[in-house]
Order: structure tokens, then sequence, then C-alpha cells
């Protein structure tokens, strides 16, 4: 991992201002809150109270899976138009994004980055909360699906911790990837998801703090997730 400063508080205001905007333009209806925050060469996007009048009409249907591939969709074209003007603005190339849209919560997380890089800021984190977030993710992970070959802690901010996890695809899965069935694991993955939020009261124990938010996000092409996890 490597140090490098934040760009200036007042491009990043910018950037949140200017996607909300274009989220409001391409939706219908805006976030209530959109902030940014920037890690080495990554841009972390917490969004809350985003849900869309049809959106809610769908969730209320039980038509969840529906809700999500829509905004999934309009999010290719919302990433395509504010990629270029983060480049613009910071001077860094953004080329690939992650999403995770928690509708229980009205809040969002994306997470936009540069493929041919994979740097965070570097953090301290005590050994022994290293230890027990490892012990926990690998619980987690051997109920669900399968353990990970490696994971990583990054304490990104005073209130955002995010695990990374490499190696967490099944041999089968990486034949869907190969053959362009992203989707097929996308139904999967949701279910994944609900096993490690039932787990926040375990995680609100190691870090001594009630968890705020949590999202998965599966990166299918580098064989990765990452666990995002606020207090």
């Amino acid at each position: 991992m490597k140090k490098i400063e934040n760009p200036y508080q007042e491009d990043l205001l910018l950037l949140s201002s200017s996607l909300s905007k274009l989220l409001k333009r391409r939706f219908g209806k805006g976030p209530e809150t959109c902030y940014i925050t920037m890690h080495a060469s990554k841009l972390v996007i917490h969004i809350r109270n985003f849900i869309t009048p049809a959106e809610d009409v769908l969730l209320k249907s039980k038509k969840r899976q529906l809700a999500h591939t829509f905004r999934a969709s309009v999010m290719e074209t919302v990433f395509k138009e504010f990629s270029q003007e983060a480049i613009d603005t910071l001077g860094i190339p953004f080329n690939y994004y992650l999403q995770d849209w928690n509708f229980e919560q009205n809040s969002a997380l994306l997470l936009m980055e540069n493929r041919e890089t994979d740097e965070w800021i570097d953090s301290f984190i005590s050994p022994l909360l290293k230890e027990k977030i490892f012990q926990l993710m690998t619980e987690i992970c051997s109920e669900v699906h399968k353990q990970p070959t490696s994971m990583e802690v990054i304490k990104a901010h005073p209130n955002l911790y995010v695990i990374k996890s490499t190696g967490v695809l099944l041999q089968v899965e990486k034949m869907l990837v190969t053959k362009g069935h992203e989707d097929l694991l996308n139904e999967r993955t949701a279910e994944i998801k609900e096993s490690y939020l039932r787990h926040a009261t375990a995680f609100q124990e190691l870090f001594e703090s009630k968890v705020e938010d949590l999202f998965i996000m599966w990166d299918y092409i580098h064989d990765r997730s990452y666990c995002f996890i606020y207090i």
C-alpha cells in the first residue's frame, strides 16, 4: 500500500454535488446525501435516501431483484458520465466501479478505481483486532461460501473499515464469469450478504461500536470481494 495526499476537499465536495445532480437527472430523484472520500487512487462514495417512487413500488411488490437490475443498468450510464468528470477534476483515471445498494437502509456505497492498481492508504490496526476480524470472516465465509485465500483489513477512516478478500470464487463461478453470466452470480451473492448482516452483532462486539451500515461488493474479474463496515 502506498501513501498519497488526498486531493483538496473542495474537489470532492464539487464531485459530490455533481454526482447528486447526475443521479437526479438519470433516476428522476437525487439522494439526500452523497459523500465522497478518497483513498489512494480510489473513490469511496456513500449515498443515503436514494430510493425512487418506482423502486419503492417494486420493493413493496417483493421484486427486489428487478429493482437491483434496474438500478445497476442505469448506473452503467451514470458511471461513464461521472468518471470522466472525476478524471478531469482529480487527474486520476477511473475505469472500473463496484456498487452495493442497501434498500432496507436506503443507503448505498460505490467504489471507483483503476483496474491496474489495487493500493490503499496505509493505516494502523492493532494485530489483535486484525486477528479477530480474520477469524470472524473465515467463520462467515465457511458457512455460506468458501474461505478466501488471503485477507486484508484497511481502516479507510475512523468510522470505516474495509476487509478485502482474495480468492473468493468457486471454480464453477469462475466459469460463469468467463462466459459472461455474472447476472447469475448476483442473486447468489445477495444471499451471501444476508449472512454477513446476520453477523452484525458479532462485528459490533469486535469494534465495540454499533454497525451503522455494511456493504458487500464482488469483483468477479479479479476474484475478490470487499466488505465495508461503517461504525
